[in-house]
């Protein structure tokens, strides 16, 4: 058996199964910014943006690795990502939720990876480890900051053009 057969069945549905997850992920952040941006937080919704397509990367790198590995990537429905929120602490409340299930479904995959003795796919996984982490960190800080502020427009607008310098200083650096 070759090492791109010796994928085991349980991994690659995993895997398959995660793909349609950053998929999902990645279509909620896209609504998450068109949120923003009629609402006029025009740095939040590039914030979104970019984590969308930060999503969507993912995505793609596991649909190439099961490609690699000569497993055929299979997309199933995604659910209609949720378009309406209370305020920014309710989006980012649901951020925070979705960052935190990302980062336990990297542990359980590669936790499944070791269960299968399935080194070469325990290494790809833990490419994503260490952003999965600072993300998760960064939903809790800028979730936390907003409720720090609450309702106060000025502290929002603030945390708004953070958020928007971020996402240019992301995209200028590639």
């Amino acid at each position: 058996m070759s090492f791109r057969k010796s994928l085991n069945e349980e991994v690659a549905a995993a895997l398959n199964e995660q793909i349609c997850t950053e998929a999902s992920a990645g279509f909620l952040y896209f609504s998450m910014a068109s949120w923003a941006s009629v609402r006029g937080l025009t740095g939040m919704a590039r914030w979104f943006r970019g984590e969308a397509h930060g999503e969507l990367t993912h995505m793609n790198l596991f649909v190439d690795y099961l490609n690699d590995r000569d497993y055929q990537a299979k997309f199933a429905t995604i659910e209609a990502p949720a378009c309406e929120w209370e305020s920014p602490i309710a989006a980012f409340d649901l951020v925070r939720t979705q960052e935190h299930t990302l980062l336990q479904r990297m542990n359980d995959l590669i936790d499944l990876a070791d269960k299968h003795n399935d080194h070469l796919t325990h290494s790809f996984l833990t490419q994503f480890v260490p952003q999965q982490i600072a993300d998760t960190a960064e939903a809790d800080d800028v979730h936390d900051r907003l409720m720090l502020v609450g309702g106060d427009g000025h502290g929002l607008i603030l945390i708004d053009q953070e958020l928007g310098r971020e996402a240019d200083a992301h995209e200028a650096a590639g």
